[in-house]
């Protein structure tokens, strides 16, 4: 039987690390729930779930309110995730490209 490695291994924080990661993720989305707005009961949600090999980084998380969090996962809002990863990238490859733009002379 042939196993199967990812192309790359998984990013998984533990402790300390983890919850600066979620604190970042929280000031990232302005302490909203992505979905409906709300402010209350707010959650850090896997994009990619850790289960299928999602890391534990900026891109790969979202945050959510508990009854958000909860439609995502029987399936009800997926296409917010989905489109708030795809922002997420198209911030990094702009802040990738103002840091080359700066390097210039």
């Amino acid at each position: 039987m042939i196993r199967l490695r990812p192309k790359h291994p998984r990013v998984k924080l533990h402790g300390d690390c983890y919850i600066r990661l979620c604190r970042r993720v929280l000031e990232r989305d302005n302490w909203r729930c992505q979905n409906c707005g709300s402010a209350s009961e707010l959650q850090i949600h896997h994009i990619q779930f850790r289960s299928r090999m999602g890391d534990d980084s900026e891109r790969n998380l979202i945050t959510l309110c508990a009854a958000c969090h909860k439609d995502l996962h029987r399936g009800y809002v997926k296409a917010a995730a989905e489109h708030h990863h795809e922002a997420a990238e198209r911030h990094e490859r702009a802040a990738k490209h103002d840091q080359e733009g700066s390097k210039a002379p």
